[in-house]
C-alpha cells in the first residue's frame, strides 16, 4: 500500500489522499474508514472529483481544546 500526500512546510500541513491511505491516520480498517468519510464524521475530510482527501491539520486540530 503506497500512502499519497502532498507535502508543503510540515506534517500537519499534509494532505492525504484516498480512503486508504486515510485509514491509517483514523486508526480503523479501510472499509471502517470508508463509512467514517461517507457519513461526514471526519473533520478535515472532503470528497474530491470523486476522490477522498483528508487535511491533517484540520483533523488533528479538531482535538484541540479551545480556550
Amino acid at each position: 500500500m503506497t500512502i499519497q500526500t502532498e507535502n508543503t512546510t510540515s506534517t500537519l500541513d499534509t494532505i492525504v489522499w484516498g480512503a486508504d491511505a486515510i485509514a491509517p491516520h483514523l486508526g480503523r480498517t479501510v472499509k471502517g474508514t470508508y463509512c467514517a468519510l461517507e457519513g461526514g464524521k471526519v473533520p478535515g475530510a472532503k470528497k474530491i472529483a470523486g476522490r477522498w482527501a483528508l487535511s491533517l491539520r484540520i483533523f488533528h486540530g479538531s482535538f484541540e481544546v479551545r480556550a
